[in-house]
């Protein structure tokens, strides 16, 4: 009778643990952290850099689109650079901007203000080089994606042209008689 019962467990066992395959011994894949969209995210201290990744349609001027949230109390000011081209030598170039506490800012997206990598020469396809720095945070390199704006929900987001400079007609002075006593 007990040889019964360890018999019937052993097989109890082993169809448990037949049916349930690899996945009884294998890392679930919901708990893999990886960026949802097209874009990458970033930790880099109190700032968070979230889907972020560049349109540039023509393989010069980069338009970044994503979106950067301070997890502290006081504001960031944060500094971007990248390698351009320019005069077709390589060039450090970099911007910056303030992220307030508590206020997620969103770049590139239509009706916001657009940071533009300008002579990036980078591909759609390639990755864009950017060095992401904060006050005396380590930096750290951050690859984001090109895209080539012809998806329709990214066909808006292409980099806008540097305004074209506009003349304004200067008066002539004209002379003004000299009063004489």
């Amino acid at each position: 009778m007990r040889r019964r019962i360890a018999v019937a467990a052993v097989l109890a066992v082993g169809l448990a643990l037949g049916t349930a395959g690899c996945t009884f011994f294998a890392p679930q894949a919901t708990l893999i952290k990886y960026n949802p969209s097209d874009g990458v995210s970033l930790d880099l201290g109190k700032l968070q850099v979230r889907n972020a990744f560049v349109i540039s349609p023509k393989g010069s001027d980069a338009n970044l689109i994503g979106v950067f949230i301070n997890s502290g109390s006081s504001p960031i000011s944060v500094e971007l650079e990248y390698t351009a081209q320019v005069k077709g030598q390589p060039e450090v170039l970099n911007t910056h901007f303030i992220v307030k506490p508590g206020d997620p800012v969103s770049y590139g997206n239509p009706g916001v203000k657009q940071i533009v990598f300008r002579s990036a020469n980078v591909k759609p396809g390639a990755l864009l080089k950017v060095f992401i720095q904060y006050g005396s945070v380590s930096g750290r390199n951050l690859l984001l994606p090109v895209l080539d704006g012809s998806q329709t929900e990214y066909s808006q987001l292409t980099p806008k042209p540097l305004p074209k400079p506009t003349s304004t007609a200067t008066a002539t002075p004209t002379p003004t008689p000299t009063p004489t006593n």
